[in-house]
């Protein structure tokens, strides 16, 4: 069984997901930290995400190729369709726009996961036992400003770019140069290296009973919110459906609209997950 969500409050979504015959993924974009716009899409991570869609709907089902080299090659056509709008040597972090990716591959009798960024994938083994395949390092960093928002009830009247105050953003802008650093974290962008520091890890597919691969704000309703174990996550996923976790998750954040139970970064953020099961 596979079944797959993905929703957002905003006019257009920066999360995604795809599957191929053998494959599946998630993304997480975030946009730059600047006002600038580079591509015809009017908002540069829709334009990403679209575009590795495209791409690994496109290229996924080369089993004979490492996911790695796929991603790396993919990097390299992807700056060259982006510097139709700019040059992309120009480009400093906070212009840049990223995205967390997780991708499963069913390949040779072995599943094989890639992450990069702070999405997920789960893998439920058949004893029961669920690896979680992520990088926790941007979680600590987006803390500070979580506190900042929560601590301040006068921040809908200083908000200043894209819903957040000057002092929010100074900190985040901090954060973002220390993409693709040893001193941060690691995602998808325009830099080739960042691909080999990604999480890999392949299974005897005899040996998994379920995956579910996800974004933040999905991974919030465990996470964060506390409302399920993975063990329960992936049973509810399994017996009622991921819409119906995704409902929850909606009613939590609903019912805390001032962030003050559960710091966040909004009051919603894009959600996403595919699961499998019946392996």
């Amino acid at each position: 069984m596979i079944d797959a969500i993905t929703h957002t409050y905003k006019l257009k979504n920066e999360d995604s997901y795809g599957m191929t015959e053998h494959g599946f993924w998630v993304m997480d974009g975030a946009s730059a930290l600047k006002k600038n716009n580079y591509t015809s899409e009017g908002n540069d991570v829709v334009w990403m995400v679209n575009w590795w869609n495209h791409y690994l709907n496109e290229h996924l089902e080369q089993l004979d190729r490492s996911i790695v080299d796929l991603l790396e090659e993919g990097v390299d056509q992807f700056n060259a369709d982006f510097s139709k709008f700019t040059n992309v040597d120009t480009l400093s972090k906070l212009d840049r726009a990223s995205t967390g990716i997780a991708i499963g591959r069913m390949n040779g009798g072995k599943v094989e996961c890639f992450v990069l960024g702070d999405v997920e994938i789960n893998i439920q083994k058949k004893e029961g036992v669920i690896d979680v395949l992520t990088d926790e390092r941007i979680e600590p960093l987006d803390r500070e400003v979580m506190t900042m928002i929560a601590n301040n009830p006068h921040r809908e009247n200083e908000i200043v770019f894209s819903g957040y105050t000057s002092e929010e953003l100074q900190v985040l802008q901090r954060n973002r140069m220390k993409m693709n650093t040893e001193e941060g974290y690691n995602v998808l962008e325009h830099d080739r290296d960042a691909i080999k520091k990604g999480i890999y890890r392949a299974y005897p597919q005899e040996e998994i009973s379920a995956i579910l691969a996800m974004t933040d704000g999905y991974s919030a309703i465990c996470n964060k919110y506390e409302a399920f174990d993975r063990t329960e996550l992936i049973d509810v996923c399994k017996n009622k459906g991921v819409k119906k976790v995704l409902e929850k998750i909606r009613v939590i954040e609903d019912n805390d609209q001032t962030m003050t139970t559960y710091k966040r970064l909004r009051l919603h953020d894009d959600a996403t997950a595919v699961f499998l099961n019946g392996f």
